[in-house]
């Protein structure tokens, strides 16, 4: 929706339209509002995105989680962040049409942008739709004005056809999100002083080996790896995060605490 209390003016609107910020797709789009624009938010956060190849820009917890399940779900093929309702002639419209008063910098009087936090490529049915969603404490949605802007962005979306709807902390899996990540620096391995990337996927197989015949906790078996192939502690593990981030050890993500290494009983699959 609006962030902050920073000054909006005629001058930053066109200089936002410029910098092609609310355009793109994949590792171009620009999202609307970057963490720089309001570097004084306590809970935001810059992610690289598996998806995009690109840093995300996140202004609270329940965004960043509901990222983390977005990256993790396999219709989804496109995560675009605060993204603007732009048209502003549509969306004032609307807003005089149902009686509401249309958000406006109270120094300036300048309209502001009002974004939805999340514009999602979906695939559904063999077909790439974009769908819009748009993330709330629930206690949030008590609030007479806070409904009344949500009130705008419905409708401005269903001009457009395009589905929208609203997602609490009640839908979130909280510990599916910490799952992804926990794992999620781990998706691309990258070379270190000891291995390169094909060395490491080599340690990929015989790690995948080591889990299908051994019952003992994941921390053991990657510890003692570690020793038996004289790398850095920490470089097994380091590898066990990629094969679930690569969906190569299938785990219940929604049951199992992967941060606490459980046993290689929790795995259910093993994809070689």
């Amino acid at each position: 929706m609006v962030r902050g209390r920073r000054e909006w003016t005629q001058a930053k609107y066109e200089r936002y339209i410029k910098e092609g910020r609310g355009r793109g797709s994949g590792k171009n789009y620009k999202p609307w509002l970057t963490i720089q624009d309001f570097p004084s938010k306590g809970r935001s956060s810059r992610i690289p995105g598996w998806k995009t190849n690109r840093v995300h820009h996140f202004f609270s917890d329940h965004e960043k989680r509901l990222f983390y399940l977005f990256e993790w779900s396999d219709i989804v093929t496109d995560i675009k962040e605060q993204f603007p309702l732009d048209n502003l002639d549509l969306a004032m419209s609307i807003a005089t049409d149902i009686g509401i008063k249309y958000p406006v910098d109270t120094q300036t009087g300048t309209p502001y942008v009002l974004t939805s936090d999340f514009m999602l490529t979906v695939n559904r049915n063999g077909k790439q739709i974009q769908i819009a969603r748009t993330v709330k404490q629930s206690t949030e949605l008590e609030k007479k004005r806070v409904n009344e802007k949500l009130e705008i962005e419905r409708q401005y979306y269903l001009a457009k056809g395009i589905d929208w709807g609203i997602i609490t902390e009640k839908e979130i899996s909280r510990l599916l999100a910490e799952n992804v990540e926990w794992v999620h620096s781990a998706y691309r391995l990258e070379a270190n002083s000891e291995m390169d990337t094909s060395q490491l996927h080599e340690l990929s197989t015989i790690l995948k080996s080591k889990l299908q015949e051994e019952d003992a906790t994941i921390n053991k078996i990657t510890t003692t790896l570690d020793k038996e192939m004289n790398v850095n502690y920490g470089t097994s593990l380091y590898v066990f995060k990629h094969l679930i981030a690569r969906k190569e050890l299938i785990v219940d993500l929604v049951k199992i605490k992967l941060s606490a290494c459980p046993s290689t009983e929790v795995i259910q699959k093993i994809v070689f």
